[in-house]
């Protein structure tokens, strides 16, 4: 009987800290439920539609930008876009960030992380409070860089973290504006597959999306943009390229120590 009460009391502690977890799990999630917030207004054209709380000239000026440019970043990744694409765009960074990681999210002190995407809506912080660590200019042009993966995540589910950001970078124009591989370790092969939840963190530390850019130029230069269409479609280097993954990273090294060293 001992036994028995000890085991009970175990599963009950145990049952209780589950419970708690869950509890705070949903408390923590509870603002990424819904994108929108309370008196979000809406503009809607052909490729985007956006939605905004009370900066207004800011959300008109990243939809004249995302409206105009859609439809040619769509045709550049080969993209059939049947309906438009929804832009978030939020006053505060800070309520951008729980948007996808919970209420947890602005303790990290993430200043430079100010858009994302949920699969095919993109979560945008607004120009005109664009945070500590960038300028106006930083976040309207951060619309295009997340209305490719918006795309990217329609056409290529399975893209890699790695290739969808170099071909957001490329195609919105975040060119690495110092010569990054005098001041960063060029990424391994093995870091150029960073994966999960913790995916956005360990590839800022490494200038993951300074040198995924130069990924994506590399391999416009080299085989053509017909080549990297086709290899955002499916991810097949052999196909894309007629050379597996390895010697393409070998290749691309020589590039970036030749193109953006001092």
């Amino acid at each position: 009987m001992k036994k028995r009460s000890i085991l009970s009391k175990i599963l009950r502690a145990a049952a209780f800290v589950l419970a708690a977890l869950v509890l705070l799990a949903l408390v923590n999630f509870f603002p990424t439920f819904s994108l929108k917030t309370p008196g979000m207004q809406q503009l809607t054209g052909e490729y985007v539609t956006v939605f905004y709380e009370t900066e207004q000239a800011a959300a008109e000026d990243v939809f004249s930008l995302a409206e105009t440019r859609g439809g040619e970043l769509a045709d550049l990744l080969g993209l059939q876009q049947t309906k438009p694409v929804e832009i978030f765009i939020y006053d505060q960074q800070s309520v951008m960030q729980t948007k996808k990681y919970g209420l947890v999210a602005p303790l990290l002190h993430l200043d430079w992380y100010i858009g994302d995407n949920i699969g095919a809506r993109v979560l945008l912080t607004s120009p005109a409070n664009p945070g500590p660590a960038h300028t106006y200019e930083d976040n309207r042009t951060a619309a295009l860089h997340e209305l490719v993966h918006a795309y990217n995540s329609l056409l290529n589910p399975k893209m890699t973290y790695w290739v969808d950001n170099g071909l957001a970078g490329y195609l919105s124009g975040q060119k690495p504006s110092y010569p990054v591989a005098t001041y960063a370790p060029l990424p391994t092969l093995e870091q150029t597959h960073v994966a999960g939840p913790l995916a956005p963190v360990t590839f800022a530390n490494f200038s993951g999306y300074e040198y995924s850019y130069t990924y994506v130029e590399y391999l416009a230069n080299a085989y053509g943009w017909d080549a990297v269409k086709s290899f955002a479609k499916d991810g097949d280097y052999q196909t894309a390229f007629g050379i597996d993954e390895a010697s393409i990273y070998q290749s691309w090294t020589a590039f970036v120590k030749d193109a953006y060293s001092e």
